[in-house]
């Protein structure tokens, strides 16, 4: 599930879903259940992220079998939604939630040439950023590794449905621009989905 993060002067204050794309749901406190969110940056800067917050295949399957079989849970991305949407952040904090984050949304103060660069200094500020991404130099290279990740997904440590190809550079994002719904700068490859006995 995509959530937004915000910090002033480093400091996590507020979270919430993606909702429209304007308004999301205020998800704080359940936010702040997961170990791997920051309470305090490395710098103290104000800036927005956005993250994916996801149960990894070993957590869910380990979780899935102290379950009864009545109730067990039917898949990571539903239980990772449902955990986060709690009324009661104790029912979310027994969930084994990660998150990575893949995107700066707002900063006032930094500004990046690429999007790449934005993710080498959301590491050094001290998120967790998806180890899956690489710089290629070109479309073919890109493809490449689309497929590539396509037949190494089943290594993958958490469930994957696609890859996405963005345009690094910011300022070309820029003219790019938007369709009503979708940044023109990005395209999500899907996956055909897994199939198991």
């Amino acid at each position: 599930m995509s959530v937004a993060l915000e910090y002033k002067n480093g400091e996590f204050v507020k979270g919430a879903t993606r909702g429209n794309g304007q308004v999301g749901e205020d998800i704080t406190d359940n936010l702040k259940t997961i170990n791997n969110i920051p309470k305090k940056l490395k710098e103290n800067v104000d800036i927005i992220v956005r993250g994916e917050v996801f149960i990894s295949k070993k957590d869910f399957d380990e979780l899935n079998e102290k379950q009864d079989e009545d109730n067990k849970f039917a898949n990571a991305r539903n239980l990772a939604a449902g955990s986060l949407r709690q009324l009661d952040s104790s029912i979310t904090a027994t969930r084994p939630l990660d998150i990575y984050i893949f995107n700066v949304q707002k900063s006032e103060t930094i500004e990046f040439k690429s999007h790449y660069e934005s993710l080498v200094y959301l590491e050094k500020l001290g998120f967790n950023v998806n180890p899956i991404k690489v710089l290629c130099n070109n479309i073919d290279e890109a493809i490449k590794e689309v497929e590539n990740i396509g037949n190494t997904r089943e290594e993958i440590p958490f469930g994957i449905d696609g890859a996405v190809i963005k345009i690094d550079d910011l300022k070309l994002r820029e003219e790019l621009g938007t369709n009503f719904k979708s940044p023109k700068w990005a395209i999500a490859y899907k996956y055909p989905p897994e199939q198991k006995e």
